[in-house]
């Protein structure tokens, strides 16, 4: 596959991740700070005068509603657009189109591959660009589904069943060795559709040493969810396969909620069966809009 040049308008940074790269502020520096919620806003387009020019972006958004309606809203694969055929222009008016929704990812995948999500204005639309191991473009596409499937299938492949956490060395411990013995427990034995297991660190009486014990036996994964919607939160995958560490923080970036949820995918990334219906006809209106002849 050729590398293409992305439109300026492409609502994700094109930066790496990786060890030591990442700013101490907890959401990663990538998304901004929590703002008021409102209902939902169409973002600003263009006129059909102004986008005559464009009926491939115009086909494109026509295909995939039609691929949305007549999806069953679960099976996989989920309906899935390549845009790398389109021109400037016409990527450009597609990230105006799908605008910036409350949730974004970053993914590094096992082959060295790097994916940046933004999910869309539409819930349940995400725009995903796939990067080659130097940081080139090398797909761009759109997706609908409650989170791109990659997102749990990578820190899956990443990630390890096996965990024996390691000796503390001496450290005096409180609650840290029965839940990594929890952990290790419910990891050895998850299965997909089993229901989510959470431990609240919000609610335990943990010792700053039982957190960095816990930290380090944990570590960290490939795969990172930040949402924007009430506050901010951020899901992180561990080298563990299934379990996830899930932070909700306030406006200063305390965090306010500490939790581990072993599952395939916290619920808080997802968008509802409930969003993605209604982003097909909101998806609708704008490509009725974008066809409309404006008076003279």
């Amino acid at each position: 596959m050729s590398a293409f040049t992305l439109p300026k308008a492409f609502p994700i940074p094109v930066v790496g991740i990786g060890p030591g790269s990442q700013p101490v502020d907890p959401d990663l520096n990538y998304m901004p700070l929590p703002r008021e919620l409102d209902g939902f806003d169409m973002p600003f387009l263009p006129t059909a005068e102004e986008t005559a020019h464009l009926e491939d972006a115009k086909a494109l958004v026509a295909e995939l509603i039609q691929r949305m309606h007549a999806w069953d809203g679960h099976s996989e694969p989920s309906p899935s657009l390549l845009l790398n055929g389109l021109g400037r222009d016409e990527r450009t008016l597609i990230s105006q189109l799908l605008g910036e929704g409350e949730v974004s990812a970053r993914v590094r995948c096992t082959n060295g591959h790097e994916l940046l999500i933004q999910e869309s204005v539409f819930a349940g639309v995400w725009r995903v660009l796939e990067l080659d191991a130097g940081g080139q473009p090398l797909a761009d596409r759109i997706e609908a589904c409650a989170i791109p499937a990659a997102v749990w299938q990578e820190a899956r492949a990443f990630g390890s069943r096996e965990f024996t956490p390691f000796d503390p060395a001496g450290v005096a411990l409180m609650n840290a060795p029965a839940v990594l013995a929890e952990v290790a427990e419910r990891v050895a034995a998850y299965q997909d559709g089993d229901e989510d297991h959470v431990i609240n660190f919000s609610l335990l009486p943990m010792t700053p040493e039982d957190m960095a014990y816990i930290d380090a036996n944990l570590g960290g994964g490939n795969s990172g969810v930040f949402s924007r919607g009430y506050g901010k939160c951020r899901v992180m995958a561990t080298r563990l396969q299934n379990v996830w560490r899930v932070q909700y923080f306030n406006g200063m970036n305390a965090i306010l909620l500490d939790t581990l949820e072993i599952t395939r995918m916290p619920e808080v990334a997802l968008a509802a069966a409930d969003d993605i219906a209604d982003a097909i006809e909101r998806l609708q209106e704008a490509l009725d809009w974008l066809s409309l002849e404006q008076p003279a």
